[in-house]
């Protein structure tokens, strides 16, 4: 791919003007770049550089990576807009009526925001950040453009992720290029640079902002709430550029200006592109949908949000030989870039005036006449509200707590029917009437209109069910007293003499997980309730934990200890016991109350490991529970001492567990060990004796499976080629919510309740098992949210979603959905905690 100096008459400075600006370009400043990758360092050297030379650019750090790296924006404009940056970011604001501050000076302008990197491998965006920021700044023509509109850039979403890749690249690159895809350079190793130093996909993070790097970025991101957002990434290296208008599903509240807007986008960028003979595609694929991606978050923010796509990806290196006998170097895609980033720049400032109008009619609407069918919501206290509050905080979504108690009716997601109930104190009242009204509800809502099942990537994310609340909409919200913050009732304070025999601390949330872990870590032994029992006329329920005075007497801090920790973690609904002889059920020293086990953990990586979940897996432990996991590379299992270890987690992945691992594993179980197993890795124990998960229930259902799939095949004979695709999706999911029975008499279930709102992820089902605890299972008659295709229906009911299997003195957990997906699914976190500490608990003999 040679790149045409046609577009560069437009875009291109003169060299005169270059030396009066005093402003080297990348290309003068690197004798690199265009032909190796810059490292983020570079980078951030280049645009601190180009700060120091312009009047132009203002560079700001808004946060820092996982690894310590800084995170820059940079604002680009006119030297007297920056002077007024405040001003124009404060007007911004209060036309979306979400800042009490106001402006000195009201001014408006188009504000564009361009994000690169999200993905650290696509590293072609990131270089090309840097030439696009140094052509606004030279070319006359941009010039203009700045007078009426501020471009703010993130050159590096994912500087961890970048710089994995980049050194890998550097590492792999000799003096001569190796366009054969066969070439090392070409074979980025595991993990990949695709994501950040956690190996989460923070393109899928938007919403739930369960990275560090997400954080910061979403706390700048609605500190001014651009008009125009455009996401750059890159995809397969033989593909064409792919940039707006979207493809279907776009979700139904994405607005028509928004729609329009994408099209009139779409076709300037075309002219540049159709100029140069540069192929391109769009609105085939790349939908608007699921609420956590660099298009869609912005989207419902009120922006025009975008995805662009150029071709690269890590397979291509420095250049690749393409399909069509072309080669695609990285100069090719920073010119496809430019072209594309100095294009919606233009179309912005062309019609600024109608961003901004359309934006204020945006953020108006929100407030005085919301879309959907719900103007508000109630959701019942929980521990873990606090959690969703800091959702609902990042991303400026506004709510109370109910002051005082009243009834009402309305609609309730569990039961799907309008119910009476009573409005409790601390319950959160949500009203749909607030600025970020759409966001809300398209986070609330129970599914999406689909208007194609063809859709990138899951189509349920119901908040109120990730995070297990009951849930009550309404129509129309009635008058309730709130406040902005909910009373905290904590214990009394210790005030007497007495010295506490025991501290029960409730297991009913991930806080609760939490506490129990830095217990653990810090040498402390716990107990856990195996049975009900009364004290002081409360009844204790299963699950919870028991810390004794005389099992842990060489704690000479063991009251000053668990006081400090139940205030760390807002437990405030523990109790101090000071005696423990129940009423009824057990004391505390008989068999109702066992000793768990410290987990010692092991959990794999390496090729066949999916990156994600090992992710998952570890940013659980490090970060969530801040609590040790050992992670070893799969390669290495037959080095591994597995008795050194009580606990042990095969992530997802495509990984073969060989006869002599199973053997290995199967025997570690026997003498006591815990197995935890996540999605893919369950289908490879069909078939085994000992640990053994099957597909179907018995030798008659699968040979009617059998059976069946032959008849299809049979039909099949026919089908057109055209509908293929279609098909294909009818048999599976991309993402849904399943309503699963829960057998809350189960350990692995304790803290859950009586049902379980599971996000299943993989067409993969299993039957109810044999020999084993079905204790998560789909009944027959099930409710789902989100789309399941025709085909796989069927075969959810009456399957088992999380399964427990005794072997020997140690156990198996079988998790056909996988909990921990992306993080964000609260519930599921307390159900992996319940996995990795409650189902260890030592017996006792009497």
């Amino acid at each position: 791919m040679k790149s045409s100096l046609s577009l560069f008459c437009f875009f291109l400075v003169s060299v005169v003007l270059v030396s009066q600006k005093n402003i080297l370009s990348p290309t003068q400043y690197f004798k690199h770049y265009g032909k190796q990758h810059s490292l983020h360092h570079q980078i951030i050297e280049y645009i601190k550089y180009v700060d120091q030379q312009s009047e132009q650019l203002q560079l700001t750090q808004y946060g820092e990576s996982s690894q310590g790296r800084p995170m820059y924006l940079t604002f680009i404009s006119t030297a007297a807009n920056l002077k007024n940056l405040e001003n124009i970011r404060l007007t911004n604001l209060n036309n979306a009526g979400v800042s009490q501050q106001k402006p000195q000076q009201s001014i408006e302008k188009a504000l564009v925001w361009c994000s690169f990197g999200v993905h650290g491998n696509e590293a072609g965006t990131t270089e090309s950040a840097i030439n696009i920021m140094y052509q606004l700044l030279t070319n006359p023509k941009a010039g203009e453009w700045l007078k009426n509109t501020v471009i703010i850039l993130d050159p590096s979403l994912n500087p961890d992720g970048y710089d994995r890749y980049v050194h890998f690249l550097k590492n792999a690159s000799g003096n001569n290029i190796h366009p054969n895809a066969m070439d090392r350079e070409h074979m980025e190793p595991w993990p990949s640079g695709r994501y950040n130093h956690y190996m989460y996909d923070l393109n899928r993070d938007w919403a739930w902002h369960t990275q560090q790097e997400t954080k910061s970025r979403i706390v700048a991101y609605n500190q001014w709430l651009p008009h125009v957002h455009a996401d750059f990434h890159e995809m397969g290296y033989n593909s064409n550029y792919f940039f707006a208008p979207a493809a279907e599903p776009m979700h139904q509240y994405v607005t028509p200006f928004q729609r329009e807007f994408q099209l009139e986008i779409g076709k300037n960028h075309a002219t540049y592109f159709d100029k140069n003979g540069w192929l391109y595609w769009t609105r085939e694929r790349f939908d608007l949908l699921y609420p956590s991606y660099g298009d869609t978050y912005p989207s419902y923010s009120g922006a025009i949000g975008m995805t662009y796509e150029q071709a690269g990806n890590s397979s291509s290196g420095r250049a690749i030989l393409l399909s069509n006998g072309d080669t695609l170097t990285i100069q090719d895609k920073i010119d496809h870039n430019t072209a594309v980033g100095l294009s919606t720049v233009e179309v912005a400032s062309k019609n600024a005036e109608r961003l901004v109008s359309n934006f204020i009619a945006y953020y108006k609407q929100s407030v005085q006449s919301p879309v959907g069918k719900f103007k508000g919501y109630v959701l019942k206290k929980s521990p873990s509200m606090s959690r969703l509050a800091a959702i609902f905080d990042n991303s400026g979504i506004k709510y109370g707590f109910a002051s005082k108690n009243s009834n009402a009716s309305a609609y309730h997601y569990q039961s799907k029917a309008t119910k009476s109930f009573e409005i409790a104190n601390g319950d959160m009242v949500i009203s749909a009437n607030q600025p970020r009204s759409l966001l809300l509800q398209v986070l609330m809502e129970e599914e999406p209109t689909l208007t194609d099942s063809a859709t990138y990537d899951i189509t349920a994310w119901a908040l109120p069910f990730a995070y297990g609340l009951d849930c009550y909409a309404f129509s129309s919200l009635p008058k309730i007293d709130v406040s902005v913050s909910v009373e905290t009732i904590k214990p009394e304070v210790k005030n007497n003499s007495a010295l506490v025999f025991a501290y029960q601390i409730p297991w009913n949330d991930l806080s609760s997980a939490q506490i129990l872990g830095q217990l653990h870590k810090h040498g402390f032994k716990v107990r856990m309730a195996v049975a009900e029992s009364l004290f002081k006329g409360k009844k204790i329920e299963k699950g919870t934990l028991m810390v004794t005075r005389d099992d842990n007497k060489r704690k000479n801090d063991f009251e000053s200890a668990l006081e400090k920790l139940t205030e760390e973690y807002r437990i405030y609904d523990f109790v101090r016991h000071y005696t423990g002889f129940s009423d009824k059920g057990g004391d505390l020293g008989g068999g109702n109350y066992q000793i768990i086990q410290a987990p010692k953990v092991l959990s794999f990586s390496g090729r066949g490991i999916s990156s994600n979940s090992c992710g998952e897996i570890w940013h659980y432990f490090d970060k969530t529970l801040n609590y040790p996991v050992s992670t070893v590379e799969w390669d290495r299992f037959d080095r591994i001492n597995l008795a050194d270890y009580n606990t042990i987690i095969l992530p997802d992945g495509g990984y073969y567990i060989n006869e002599d691992k199973y053997k290995k594993l199967d025997e570690w179980t026997k003498n006591g060990g815990r197995l935890i197993v996540i999605e893919g890795a369950v289908q490879q124990f069909s078939g085994k004796k000992g640990l053994n998960f099957e597909t179907f229930a018995t030798e008659d259902d699968k040979k009617a499976a059998e059976t069946q799939d032959r008849k299809l095949d049979l039909d099949a004979r026919l089908n057109d080629f055209e509908g293929l695709e279609r098909r294909n999706i009818s048999k599976g999911t991309a993402g849904a919510i399943v309503k699963n029975k829960v057998d809350d008499s189960h350990p692995l279930a304790y803290g859950l309740g009586k049902t379980y709102y599971s996000l299943k992820t993989s067409s993969a089902t299993f039957a109810l098992q044999k020999g084993l605890w079905n204790v998560i299972h789909v009944p027959k008659a099930y409710d789902s949210y989100g789309f399941i295709g025709s085909g796989m229906k069927k075969r959810v009911e009456e399957s088992v979603s999380f399964a427990v299997q005794s072997n020997g003195s140690g156990q198996a957990i079988f998790m056909v959905d996988n909990p921990l997906f992306r993080g964000f699914w609260d519930k599921g976190l307390l159900l992996f905690a319940n996995a990795v500490f409650l189902n260890g608990y030592i017996p006792q003999n009497y």
